[in-house]
């Protein structure tokens, strides 16, 4: 019989990916779904003791929240006012830049909350990602095409921060978003080479 996590975690990984998978498409139902995904894993990644992904997906919930209002927005002929875009190379110049400075920030926010058992290498490594997904998802939300890159960077990363707390599901959940990030940052180039 699954215990209570086992069965958050399944629904977790379930809404998670159908999420990613909606962003693909570019369908605004990806906010919706991904706010249940994100509620799930706030807690469970709190009783698992990452507080760095509990604090990321919090920050998701509420990026869900705005990145649905912004992509459901529409001008005076109903059409988006948010469509896919390229950054310039300063607004990538300033993506690393935040990203590194967060990364510094989150680190000394995260190393007080560990537990003597915690390996400083994964405190380093959940402050990087906790980071680059905090910038993803704002570069998300305004459909930069970017933030694919950006997820496919952090899930690599996530992947063995999960297998050492022994979250399997949440293992094959970041190699399906590794995939469709892939998929998606191919099918977003289409579309902006056509827009």
């Amino acid at each position: 019989m699954l215990d209570i996590t086992m069965l958050l975690e399944i629904l977790a990984v379930i809404t998670g990916i159908i999420s990613v998978w909606l962003t693909k498409k570019e369908n605004v139902l990806l906010y919706p779904v991904g706010i249940i995904s994100v509620l799930l894993w706030i807690y469970l990644c709190w009783v698992g003791k990452l507080f760095g992904q509990s604090v990321i997906n919090f920050f998701f919930f509420v990026m869900n929240v705005f990145g649905w209002m912004n992509w459901s927005a529409k001008n005076d002929f109903n059409e988006s006012k948010v469509v896919i875009k390229n950054n310039s190379f300063n607004e990538n110049l300033l993506v690393l830049f935040i990203s590194a400075i967060l990364s510094i920030i989150i680190l000394f926010i995260l190393i007080p909350l560990q537990d003597a058992n915690s390996l400083l290498l994964f405190v380093v490594v959940e402050a990087i990602i906790t980071a680059l997904n905090f910038v993803a998802m704002w570069l998300m939300a305004w459909k930069r095409i970017e933030h694919w890159i950006l997820w496919i960077i952090g899930d690599l990363m996530c992947i063995p921060l999960f297998v050492y707390k022994e979250y399997p599901l949440g293992v094959v959940q970041f190699v399906f978003f590794i995939i469709i990030a892939y998929l998606g940052y191919k099918e977003w180039k289409v579309k902006l080479e056509t827009q």
